[in-house]
């Protein structure tokens, strides 16, 4: 009796330690690589094969689409790269960034927009400032911005700008994420429109 008595008690362990339960979700998502996601009202985590939440739920992950089995579009966020796209609201307007596996923020959201990781590397756009002149009045310099695009690597260096410039204008894309006018169309090559509607293909 003794021995069953314990045999019992090490049973009850050994499940508690390796079973888990999620439960009360709204949506629950395929896997995409080793991850998959399940959403609870606003906010979205992920599991692993194992059926472990790997990340918290959380409302700040970016849902990326995609086309079903019966070629429905969904929307859910991704890992690509060990990197999840996120967005975080900040005077006003979102910057976007990247967690990697374990929730933590590896880049921080500073972009206007990025794409998701391909091959080792994402596009970004970048808000830049330059000095066009100066107010003698206010005695101040007049800026103008500027929406840069470049490609990063999973650490978030710069790796290669794509030369195409324009204007962002703050009052006018505080509602309105800006687009992304680049491409990747194979590993370390991206196609770039240019102002004049035409492509231009870099290699990097």
């Amino acid at each position: 009796m003794k021995k069953l008595l314990i045999l019992i008690v090490c049973f009850s362990i050994h499940s508690a330690a390796f079973s888990q339960t999620i439960r009360d979700l709204d949506e629950v998502y395929p896997f995409d690589g080793d991850f998959a996601a399940i959403k609870k009202g606003n906010q979205w985590a992920f599991i692993d094969k194992e059926g472990k939440q790997t990340i918290d739920f959380r409302s700040d992950l970016v849902l990326i689409d995609k086309l079903n089995s019966s070629n429905q579009l969904i929307s859910y966020p991704v890992f690509n790269d060990s990197r999840c796209l996120i967005r975080k609201l900040t005077k006003d307007y979102y910057r976007y960034g990247f967690i990697n596996e374990k929730g933590e923020e590896i880049i921080k959201p500073q972009f206007l927009n990025a794409t998701n990781f391909s091959n080792g590397f994402a596009i970004v756009v970048v808000q830049t400032k330059d000095s066009t002149g100066y107010n003698k009045v206010l005695k101040l310099p007049i800026m103008s911005n500027y929406m840069e695009e470049y490609v990063i690597d999973t650490s978030g260096e710069l790796v290669k700008y794509l030369y195409n410039p324009r204007n962002y204008i703050p009052s006018i894309h505080k509602n309105n994420v800006p687009t992304i006018e680049s491409k990747f169309i194979a590993p370390r090559m991206v196609a770039v429109k240019m102002k004049n509607g035409k492509w231009d293909i870099h290699v990097f």
